[in-house]
């Protein structure tokens, strides 16, 4: 591109952004599950989850092994959000949560409890992996 054009399709370009904003088509925020939803990721998911988490977080992710958080209750407390527009709010920062801590593993005291998946898994199969997760019976409640 001339360069004498740059600054004028970087204005366009913001431009674009702000209208789309105004008019309510808010761009999705990065590092949230676009394929929450799509009954079709599941099954891929299942298997991605089987192959590559299941060890750990356990078969069908019900009944982690040892040091493993259960999966299915990661969004639990946005679950009890009553305000759908917080509850969406709190189910983003946990896709965040989820998307950082698959990326980049856990590791405690130097020890690690999860080896990091970038560059291993897709976006889409980590998401669709999340759909799985989110397709599964919930636990019961802690009392």
């Amino acid at each position: 591109m001339p360069r004498h054009l740059m600054p004028m399709s970087l204005t366009l370009g913001l431009l674009l952004v702000a209208f789309g904003s105004a008019l309510g088509q808010e761009q999705p925020a990065p590092g949230v599950n676009l394929l929450r939803g799509d009954s079709r990721v599941i099954e891929a998911g299942r298997q991605s989850y089987r192959q590559h988490c299941a060890e750990c977080h356990g078969e069908e992710a019900v009944n982690p092994i040892a040091e493993a958080p259960d999966l299915r209750r990661l969004d639990s407390f946005c679950r009890r959000l009553k305000d759908p527009a917080l509850q969406t709010h709190c189910r983003d920062d946990v896709d965040r949560y989820y998307l950082r801590s698959v990326n980049e593993g856990k590791v405690r005291a130097g020890v690690v409890h999860m080896p990091p998946w970038e560059g291993r898994l897709s976006p889409d199969e980590i998401w669709s992996i999340r759909n799985f997760i989110e397709s599964r019976p919930r636990p019961t409640p802690a009392r």
